[in-house]
């Protein structure tokens, strides 16, 4: 499938939110997604370029899931983005290692712009699929990301995610991250519990609760493809 879209976002200012994106912008994005679905195999291939007056990119994403005779099941997911080029003065198009700004407005987020709280640990998979949170959450150069998980015991699996982020003026940072999936009903209903990343043993540190992540889908129309699906 081969898309092609222009999006206009026009802001109107508010006294009661405080935002900090830019008020108006318009972006061209071309996207192009192959995907082949199986009952024990799913495989999906997305490339995609982005250009707007103040920025251009191009990304590459390659997901694939095998169910096994055992009904173990491993997850695999490249993703991969440059800027083509960038003069932008904040991150808000920058590429992000755990949570998207979701500026094409692509992701049901329940709360967009939570930064703290409940909502802002609602995990979107994409861009770099992260996690655990790190320090360096943004790349304005480029990214690199490999994630990874493996059933160890029915909806119980393990994960880990590795990369590398390049911003401007600085070294390539090498990232990573690993914990427990509660792979409840795949893309609908999971839980990510962090364990060890570039934070340190983050099970040992204060306020563990806020750093575990959550997948939770509401929309009807989302939940009908749930029976929909031939993979699941």
């Amino acid at each position: 499938m081969i898309l092609f879209r222009q999006v206009i976002v026009n802001k109107e200012k508010s006294a009661l939110v405080i935002d900090n994106s830019p008020d108006n912008y318009s972006v061209f994005d071309a996207r192009y997604i192959n995907t082949k679905t199986e009952v024990t195999n799913h495989f999906n291939f997305a490339s995609n370029i982005q250009v707007s007056s103040n920025f251009g990119k191009i990304t590459s994403e390659l997901e694939y899931r095998k169910l096994f005779e055992d009904n173990r099941q491993i997850n695999l997911r490249f993703y991969a983005g440059t800027f083509l080029y960038n003069k932008t003065q904040s991150d808000f198009f920058s590429f992000s290692l755990d949570r998207p700004s979701d500026y094409l407005f692509d992701y049901n987020y329940l709360g967009r712009s939570e930064s703290t709280g409940f909502f802002s640990q609602q995990y979107i998979i994409a861009e770099g699929g992260f996690k655990s949170k790190i320090a360096t959450p943004y790349a304005n150069r480029w990214i690199t990301s490999f994630n990874a998980s493996y059933s160890i015991w029915n909806w119980i699996e393990v994960y880990g995610d590795i990369g590398l982020i390049k911003n401007q003026g600085v070294k390539p940072k090498f990232v990573f991250d690993s914990g427990i999936r509660m792979n409840l009903v795949t893309d609908y209903f999971e839980l990510y519990f962090p364990i060890y990343s570039n934070n340190g043993w983050e099970v040992a540190q204060n306020n563990y609760n806020e750093k575990i992540r959550f997948i939770v889908t509401f929309s009807p129309k989302t939940l009908i493809n749930l029976f929909n699906r031939k993979w699941f």
